[in-house]
């Protein structure tokens, strides 16, 4: 996964709604991390296309902070919570027998308040 703690500084390698940003505070480690920003017409989400092996189970986590924090992988699994600091969320997921790609997310809900994201990995 590439940037996963956004510690570029930037969005590099992630998709994202209009007005996510990279920010300084709050992050679980490092310097800087994902705020998700959803406004009334959208979750804010944030999106990462990864390469996987096929027929191969996998565990995403992050770290999320903030109301109605969700992450999962497109076409499969979610998680969600909503806290006031951060919290590790996981999902697991099997991938197929011909599938070599998945997309990751994160997003909030709409016009919940801003939701913050730091150090994804998938192992």
């Amino acid at each position: 996964m590439a940037n996963p703690g956004f510690e570029t500084g930037s969005l590099s390698s992630w998709t994202c709604n209009s007005p996510d940003a990279v920010v300084s505070s709050p992050v679980h480690s490092g310097s800087h991390a994902l705020e998700v920003a959803p406004t009334s017409n959208t979750t804010g989400e944030c999106d990462q296309t990864i390469t996987v092996q096929a027929n191969h189970t996998y565990t995403l986590s992050a770290y999320v902070n903030g109301p109605y924090a969700y992450i999962g992988v497109q076409n499969g699994t979610s998680t969600w919570t909503s806290s006031s600091s951060y919290t590790q969320l996981s999902v697991q997921f099997t991938t197929g027998a011909s599938q070599t790609s998945i997309t990751i997310y994160i997003h909030g809900w709409y016009a919940q308040g801003n939701v913050y994201a730091d150090d994804f990995s998938l192992s």
